[in-house]
């Protein structure tokens, strides 16, 4: 699907059934627990500028509510291949701008939350915190808010999979919001001190 991005151009009026294909596939090519297929986060990325400049506004937002459909129910599958193509599908948007950025933005940060609170599998959690830096280079608002509950799962009962997720949060945190970040410093050693001490946990 990468080789054949530079074709993907739909300068129509409105969002036809070619486009929606075009969408379809390639978040299926992202939906894999391997390396997805070459160029495939690129052919999304131009995928969605283009139909941003060649159709209407009513219905470029009938395209990203398909887009953001389609994330939302990969996301919430059982299905590692299907989370992991959602997390990348989203990865691919943060740098995209679009007339609803602060909306984008917010869906992704809401995404990047539910994601923490329900996955268990290490595979997703690391790519989940991945992509939530990306977010927050890009200047999420909800910062703060992933830092503070990091914090609570650091420091709460000794549950495995949230001891690990909070550890990835903050070294994200950390690494690309050290403003925010510097604020708990004092709490975060504290807490991963305690986490580390942990025989039980793997952090």
């Amino acid at each position: 699907m990468g080789s054949s991005s530079q074709a993907i151009r739909y300068p129509v009026a409105t969002t036809g059934v070619k486009n929606i294909d075009a969408l379809n596939g390639v978040l299926a090519d992202l939906c894999t627990r391997s390396n997805p297929k070459d160029g495939a986060g690129l052919t999304l990325r131009k995928l969605v500028e283009d139909e941003a400049r060649d159709i209407s506004e009513e219905a470029f937002a009938h395209f990203m509510d398909h887009l953001y459909e389609l994330i939302t129910t990969f996301l919430y599958s059982n299905e590692v291949s299907k989370n992991l193509g959602a997390l990348r599908a989203i990865d691919e948007q943060i740098d995209v701008t679009i007339s609803e950025n602060a909306s984008k933005v917010a869906k992704f940060s809401n995404y990047m939350s539910a994601a923490f609170e329900t996955k268990r599998d290490p595979e997703i959690l690391v790519l989940d915190s991945k992509v939530l830096g990306h977010l927050d280079i890009f200047g999420s608002s909800m910062t703060a808010d992933e830092v503070k509950v990091a914090l609570e799962w650091l420091c709460g009962e000794r549950i495995e999979y949230r001891c690990f997720a909070a550890f990835l949060i903050l070294k994200e945190m950390a690494e690309n919001a050290s403003t925010v970040f510097n604020v708990h410093v004092s709490e975060f050693v504290d807490a991963i001190w305690v986490a580390l001490r942990d025989p039980t946990l793997v952090v």
